[in-house]
């Protein structure tokens, strides 16, 4: 076999081999719970609010530990000068009796032995060294330490509410754009099917017109229809492209940074094939739950004990400082002489003592008003928090009534729809109606269902707009 025939023949089965690896590649399957998990775990807001909750846990222990006694051990070797001013003297003495050594006077070996001596002993250095103990605890310091831990604690707790705010508007999100997605292939799916009903009828009247059956007018009329129907369907088109590409994003698909296929997603979650726990028409213990398990209540709760924390801690300021002190210390004057101070001793001190910082007064009653408007500023956003939840309940409540009877009006359409086909029908197999009467029946259904399919989306949305305002949202 030449090496031609080998090369293609390698290509033949490897193209045998990529051709069922391609057959398989199908749309990516996608339920509405699965959009949600891989939502949250890939978008960077929620990553960048998890750390940041983490980090401010890691500063409340560390606000915690600053309320501990301050322990520090230290050590060291010191190089000193024994010479100091004063003992200048017996050198200046020694030159003196030097003086009177070379007048005369006895002992001049003596004195210059003692004048060498007494040089050494002031240019000589000597070597220390210590090591301590040194100890530091406030004991009272105007309950400051104390509130900074609290508001610490608080902020790590805020931090964790931010988080879970951050979620449930998240999942919501994330939820509204898979049934956009769905009610767009839904819409094209329809227009499509419409377009080619139209496209026969307007075949149909094309025939009938060169029949003389039908005038121009009825034609262009059919035609108009048709292209209206072509024109829908482009649109539909463009907003299925649209909504794919928002869920896309959300779910942090890669494709989303260029323009995702509609293709290349099924989406298996039907309408109202999910079952819902319907919490109730009873606005008033509705609002009591929503009030006690939003987060945006606790966060605004939260900030109001912050600030009761910050006034407290602003009156510390107006407080003395107490702080016990103390240290341990062993040390050695002279280590490497060999002198009689080369002797290691053992020392130790404590007490008390009180700082009081006359000059901040000022600045603490100033800080000490701020911190008491503060309060108030939190007490007014708590009850705006709580009025605006209080609001979007009953919006949502009476949003979902609202779409449960337009559905019901809806299922009504179909079903009057479906008796107008029956008729025709019946009327076309006796030669009453005309096929243009039996197909512009079989668009009437279509869209009958469709306008089904389309609400009872609006009552997917409606009710997942509910668990978002009520914080029912199973979070993954």
């Amino acid at each position: 076999m030449s090496a031609a025939r080998k090369a293609g023949l390698a290509l033949a089965l490897g193209a045998l081999v990529a051709v069922p690896m391609i057959a398989d590649v199908g749309p990516k399957s996608l339920s509405i719970d699965e959009a949600v998990t891989e939502g949250l775990a890939s978008d960077p807001g929620i990553r960048s609010s998890s750390y940041d909750a983490i980090a401010a846990r890691a500063r409340s222990i560390d606000a915690l530990f600053r309320m501990m006694p301050s322990v520090a051990a230290s050590g060291g070797v010191m190089a000193n000068s024994t010479g100091s001013l004063a003992s200048l003297g017996p050198i200046m003495g020694d030159l003196v009796g030097e003086d009177y050594n070379l007048a005369g006077v006895s002992g001049a070996p003596s004195q210059l032995t003692k004048m060498a001596t007494d040089l050494s002993n002031f240019t000589k250095p000597s070597n220390s060294m210590d090591f301590r103990v040194d100890f530091q605890y406030p004991i009272f310091a105007g309950m400051r330490l104390l509130q900074a831990a609290e508001i610490a604690k608080l902020g790590a707790l805020g931090k964790e509410t931010g988080l879970e705010l951050a979620k449930r508007a998240m999942t919501f999100e994330i939820e509204r754009a898979y049934w956009e997605a769905t009610r767009a292939t839904a819409s094209v799916e329809t227009l499509a099917k419409a377009l080619e009903l139209e496209g026969v009828l307007r075949d149909e009247m094309k025939s009938m017109a060169d029949q003389g059956m039908v005038t121009d007018a009825d034609l262009l009329g059919e035609q108009a229809r048709y292209d209206a129907a072509a024109l829908a369907l482009d649109d539909a088109k463009s907003g299925q492209a649209m909504a794919f590409m928002g869920l896309a994003s959300l779910v942090g698909d890669t494709n989303a940074s260029t323009a995702p296929d509609p293709d290349g997603y099924a989406l298996v979650t039907k309408p109202g094939s999910r079952s819902w726990s319907d919490p109730g028409s009873d606005s008033t213990a509705l609002i009591a739950s929503a009030l006690a398990a939003r987060p945006e209540t606790r966060l605004a709760g939260i900030g109001l004990e912050v600030e009761r924390h910050a006034k407290a801690a602003a009156n510390g300021d107006l407080m003395p400082t107490v702080i016990l002190v103390g240290s341990v210390s062993n040390a050695n004057a002279d280590i490497a002489s060999g002198r009689v101070t080369d002797t290691w001793s053992s020392t130790w001190n404590v007490g008390v003592r009180v700082r009081y910082d006359l000059g901040s007064l000022p600045g603490a009653l100033v800080r000490e008003k701020a911190a008491a408007a503060d309060i108030e500023k939190a007490k007014a956003d708590l009850e705006r928090a709580r009025n605006g939840i209080a609001l979007d309940v009953r919006k949502c409540l009476l949003s979902l009534s609202r779409t449960r009877n337009s559905l019901d009006l809806t299922k009504g359409m179909v079903a009057q729809s479906e008796e107008n086909l029956r008729v025709t029908q019946a009327k076309f197999d006796n030669g009453i109606a005309k096929r243009s009467d039996l197909l512009q029946a079989q668009i009437a259904v279509l869209r009958a269902n469709f306008a089904v399919e389309n609400k009872s989306i609006d009552l997917e949305i409606a009710e997942a707009d509910l668990d978002r305002a009520l914080a029912r949202q199973s979070l993954p």
